[in-house]
């Protein structure tokens, strides 16, 4: 069989990632003014990152003797199937794109991700199949049988995750993948070494889809390390998982097999802060780190505790992010406006210590209630808005208690002009972006 995986992604003016947020995706709205003009062509220009899931999907067709392309905003021609990545940002998109591939070619058309499976009967409305849970156990069924079947398919997860082959990235534009301004260094690929999360937070979407924590062996991970050094002279690497240092001994494994391998490359994660110490920072140091992602989320410690997110605290969050950067560590750090119990004091606190943490890369999102999540379930009757796509992390879509939609977007907008746009930001980060 011919398959072909496309991707769509046709929004010129606003960065769109659907690899993020438990697979949901994002699309990034820093306003209309013109610093917020600059900040969207910088996203769009600094970090370009594949669909994973892609990567895998490839290889289990390749094992099983299958041609695979890739298109990206291209109808494929001469496939027998078409496989699409869903995301709840862009679906409509994906259903536009879905029929025109129908109407133009003979072609089966297929989705698979956290929307599909949440809401399958949303592209059964234009799709052959959509396929429900993590993808590669249907696919490789499929691969197989080399039979194409139709509605919904229910997948089972792969349980040891050192049984999926490695990533096959032949095909993808693997030359234009970056992840600036944390890691500069190219050739630069995304590794996943372990799904799911330990934590709680009850507005977080990666539990539902993925389950608890499923971990690669420390020798599956560098295999692939050294396979993305010889067929790639990969230079740089993305650790994709969502708390890549929950299991501390793992990752000792893993930075002294890189170093006794002697794999020079830099690398990066993200991880919680109480999943971290100075010793460890220093061994992952010496075995390539330099980029990490931290999720802070609130500087409101109630604010936080109602939100089921547990907090390093803002002594060791500022410890160990100092730690970092006179480390020569990049550190970007996550936060979110707009949770249940947040007020504009609240919000504007979390603002004012960014700014005191003062990290090259500062993410602000809005609170969104994921579908499947404990909070979408618990404030499902006061979500106000109907178009999924809205829920971008980036809008508020429900009835808050203490905050308009419009004053949390209008403090989300000036969140990122006042962070990115001051001296002291700067005057420290300048050299660095350059």
């Amino acid at each position: 069989m011919q398959v072909s995986l496309l991707e769509i992604d046709e929004d010129h003016h606003h960065y769109l990632n659907k690899d993020v947020m438990g697979g949901y995706g994002m699309r990034a709205d820093f306003g209309s003014s013109f610093l917020a003009r600059i900040l969207s062509y910088q996203k769009k220009k600094s970090v370009k990152i594949p669909v994973f899931a892609f990567g895998y999907l490839a290889a289990i067709f390749k094992k099983y003797g299958h041609r695979v392309s890739y298109f990206k905003n291209e109808i494929p021609r001469g496939a027998d199937i078409v496989l699409i990545s869903s995301s709840i940002v862009d679906y409509k998109n994906e259903l536009k794109w879905t029929k025109e591939v129908k109407a133009k070619t003979g072609a089966k058309v297929g989705f698979f991700g956290p929307f599909a499976s949440t809401f399958p009967e949303i592209y059964l409305s234009a799709a052959d199949f959509v396929i429900v849970n993590e993808p590669e156990a249907a696919i490789k069924k499929i691969a197989e049988e080399k039979n194409v079947p139709g509605g919904i398919i229910i997948s089972q997860p792969f349980d040891n995750l050192d049984d999926l082959p490695m990533p096959d990235w032949q095909i993808f534009p693997w030359q234009n993948f970056s992840y600036r301004p944390l890691i500069k260094a190219k050739p630069f690929f995304v590794v996943l070494s372990s799904r799911g999360c330990a934590m709680n937070c009850y507005y977080c979407p990666y539990k539902n889809y993925y389950g608890g924590v499923k971990s690669r062996t420390a020798n599956s991970v560098v295999r692939e390390l050294s396979y993305l050094k010889e067929n790639f002279k990969m230079k740089a690497v993305q650790f994709r998982d969502p708390i890549f240092t929950a299991n501390r001994n793992r990752i000792l494994e893993i930075c002294q097999l890189i170093q006794d391998q002697n794999l020079d490359f830099i690398w990066g994660c993200e991880t919680h802060v109480n999943c971290l110490d100075k010793e460890l920072i220093d061994v992952m140091f010496k075995a390539g780190l330099r980029s990490i992602n931290l999720g802070i989320e609130s500087a409101d410690q109630e604010v936080l505790k109602d939100a089921t997110r547990i907090s390093a605290g803002s002594q060791k969050e500022t410890e160990i992010i100092n730690y970092c950067h006179r480390q020569g560590i990049n550190v970007a750090a996550f936060y979110i406006l707009g949770l249940p119990n947040d007020t504009r004091e609240s919000m504007q606190k979390t603002l004012d210590y960014a700014k005191t943490l003062n990290t090259i890369v500062a993410q602000f999102f809005v609170c969104t209630p994921f579908p499947k999540t404990p909070f979408y379930n618990e404030i499902k009757q006061d979500i106000t808005e109907t178009d999924w796509q809205k829920f971008n992390s980036f809008s508020l879509v429900f009835k808050h208690k203490n905050l308009t939609a419009k004053e949390v977007t209008d403090f989300l907008q000036k969140a990122w002009r006042s962070y990115y746009f001051r001296p002291r930001y700067i005057w420290r980060h300048f050299k660095n972006l350059l």
